[in-house]
């Protein structure tokens, strides 16, 4: 009597891996996570006037009555610095500053805050469930005679999620399918 369960089980078993085959199994899944994170970068700059290349535009001579002499030779003397800010996209700002005395440039400096961004894109895979075989053992106690019952028990988990199973016990054989709820 076990011989034939025995072999019973074994040909459901076999019918079951034969019939269930699975088009997902050895496909890994593949989930893709992409972060972005902005750098902070600021860089800074100085260049002195004698090398820095210029060229005269044009030479406008006004006769200013109201300033004489010594109000020119005062502004040719005085060292005067000029600021400029530029907005670069969305990277950020650049800063650009020159000083100026005697007609010629002096100094020149350059500062940049650029906030960069990085994309890092993560690819995870992770494998599909494959085809699994459980054995255990179980007890039962039929309630209307008191008899305590031991045996096997053969679950076959699907890779669709179905689990079959079949028990023999001293008392009694069972079959069921079970499907995943959560």
């Amino acid at each position: 009597m076990y011989k034939n369960i025995v072999i019973a089980i074994l040909v459901i078993i076999v019918f079951l891996f034969i019939k269930d085959k699975s088009e997902y199994i050895g496909q890994p899944a593949v989930i893709v996570d992409t972060d972005t994170v902005y750098q902070q970068k600021t860089f800074t700059k100085f260049i002195k006037g004698k090398s820095i290349p210029f060229v005269v535009l044009d030479t406008i001579y006004q006769i200013d009555e109201v300033h004489d002499t010594i109000t020119i030779v005062k502004d040719y003397n005085q060292v005067k610095v000029y600021s400029d800010t530029m907005r670069i996209d969305s990277l950020g700002y650049a800063y650009i500053q020159d000083t100026i005395s005697h007609n010629k440039i002096q100094g020149r400096g350059f500062k940049a805050e650029i906030s960069e961004k990085t994309i890092y894109v993560t690819k995870t895979i992770t494998p599909k469930p494959k085809k699994e075989v459980y054995l255990g053992v179980l007890g039962d106690l039929r309630a209307f005679d008191n008899k305590v019952g031991l045996g096997l028990g053969l679950g076959y988990k699907t890779a669709k999620n179905g689990l079959f199973t079949i028990n023999a016990t001293t008392n009694h054989y069972s079959l069921g399918y079970y499907i995943k709820l959560f």
